[in-house]
């Protein structure tokens, strides 16, 4: 979900499914937020409406991780400074933007429900609030990711895993279950189009895969076999066959059509991200004072006005400088270059006299 520039030249066609399934998973993350928050306030919200949620709980930010680690590669090729000044300006500048917007909800929250708000400084640098987890471990796995994407791709896989296996069962488990996805993915960001042609060439593979997992999971889901928690091994391994299978779905060339709304939200995922959860928060206490229906009947509209109301901040972010401080630093980081180009040319002029 980085939020890295995706140029227009012939090679975005090679990525475009990496947009679509992004964009895909970016909806679900959505639509689990809008269920939960929904039926906070609405109790007799129809159940289906967040068990649908636990179905895609193994893939959403499983494929997240991988997804972004593909982007990797080309990070690493622009060199360290602007490797890094990128991750700075893209990830943790809207981290902590986005960190002081979570805390005012939590302390509007706390006034009104004689709740005692978490400390903003630990929050910030150890327990990130509610969904900005992810971004705080993006960036953690970009910066490992420099280094260890240095050395052989099996050393960077297998030491990711072995990491994982020892510390699985610790406070570190959610952090260590995805770091294994981001290495992958960063390590396939250095064969792309050769790994596009492996999901390309398992047509009748995933179709079969599907079908197992599909009937595997549902009898997880309830309760009729053991998966033994949610970063256990099994739930990587289910994690990983269902991202593969999503991403031979989208590179159907009949699906192009289907998906190109998805390859927008792809494109603009980490602004969709950042938006949709303070609206989940706070448009539920709006309904519960207008809407006195059955709450199924609302519940679409209101998903729909959470992904109408994130997809109009990604619009302004792509049209807006003023807005874009929002999500990037961007706009500083290319003043402070232009004032430097400008300082050089000046002395290059003097020094000409």
């Amino acid at each position: 979900m980085a939020s890295e520039k995706v140029s227009t030249s012939p090679a975005r066609g090679r990525i475009r499914w990496m947009d679509a399934l992004r964009g895909i998973a970016i909806t679900l993350v959505v639509y689990l937020h809008s269920a939960d928050s929904m039926s906070l306030k609405f109790d007799d919200l129809a159940p289906i409406f967040t068990e649908i949620n636990g179905y895609f709980s193994p893939f959403r930010m499983p494929a997240l991780m991988l997804l972004s680690g593909l982007l990797v590669a080309g990070s690493m090729r622009k060199g360290a400074g602007r490797y890094f000044t990128g991750k700075l300006s893209g990830i943790l500048y809207p981290y902590v933007i986005w960190s002081v917007v979570s805390y005012g909800l939590f302390l509007y929250r706390a006034h009104f429900n004689g709740k005692t708000p978490p400390d903003f400084w630990h929050s910030l640098f150890f327990e990130p609030m509610a969904y900005l987890w992810f971004i705080y471990y993006i960036f953690f796995y970009y910066v490992i990711a420099f280094f260890v994407l240095r050395l052989h791709w099996a050393v960077s896989i297998l030491g990711s895993l072995a990491l994982y296996l020892f510390l699985k069962d610790t406070e570190f488990d959610r952090f260590i279950f995805h770091l294994p996805f981001f290495i992958a993915g960063g390590v396939l960001g250095y064969h792309l189009q050769a790994f596009k042609h492996f999901i390309e060439r398992t047509s009748w593979l995933a179709v079969l895969a599907l079908i197992a997992l599909v009937g595997w999971y549902v009898m997880a889901y309830h309760g009729m076999v053991a998966t033994g928690g949610s970063y256990q091994p099994i739930s990587m391994v289910l994690a990983l066959a269902m991202t593969l299978v999503l991403l031979r779905v989208v590179t159907f060339r009949w699906s192009a059509t289907v998906l190109r709304p998805f390859e927008w939200f792809g494109r603009n995922s980490l602004v969709l991200f950042l938006v949709h959860f303070p609206v989940t928060w706070v448009a539920p206490v709006v309904l519960t004072r207008i809407v006195h229906g059955n709450p199924d009947v609302v519940f679409p509209f209101y998903f729909l006005g959470v992904m109408a109301v994130s997809s109009l901040a990604a619009v302004m972010n792509n049209r807006s400088k003023l807005v874009s401080l929002l999500f990037t630093a961007n706009l500083f980081l290319n003043r402070r270059a232009a004032k430097r180009h400008e300082e050089r040319i000046g002395n290059a002029s003097v020094a000409s006299k």
